[in-house]
């Protein structure tokens, strides 16, 4: 039987220089429709859609804090004080996650559901 509700599973994707990003499987419905209705830098509003954590550091290689916990406004302001390289890594990274959920939406738009008689 199809389950209608969006995974809660979290995925980790590698960084180039052996750092990791934390990111949902998948969006839920309510999510996916206030991603479709931000009318902010679309690139940052998918990364915080997405990204629960990660294990990138600041200072010193103090861990850089980053949560769903903190505000949107905190965790917009910690992604947009990246390096452009750092940004560029997590954007690389996500990319293909992105892509593949839309590819899995598209097959089961496209694959017919069992019919119970």
């Amino acid at each position: 039987m199809l389950c209608h509700l969006a995974s809660s599973d979290d995925i980790r994707l590698p960084l180039p220089d052996g750092h990791f990003l934390t990111v949902k499987k998948e969006l839920n419905a309510g999510e996916g429709l206030d991603l479709d209705d931000s009318t902010g830098n679309r690139a940052i509003e998918t990364i915080l859609a997405y990204l629960v954590g990660w294990s990138l550091v600041g200072p010193e290689n103090v861990p850089l804090p980053y949560s769903p916990m903190q505000s949107l406004d905190e965790r917009r302001a910690t992604l947009r004080a990246l390096k452009t390289a750092a940004m560029d890594e997590i954007v690389e990274a996500i990319l293909p996650h992105l892509r593949a959920n839309r590819r899995r939406v598209e097959e089961k738009k496209t694959t017919p559901e069992p019919v119970n008689a």
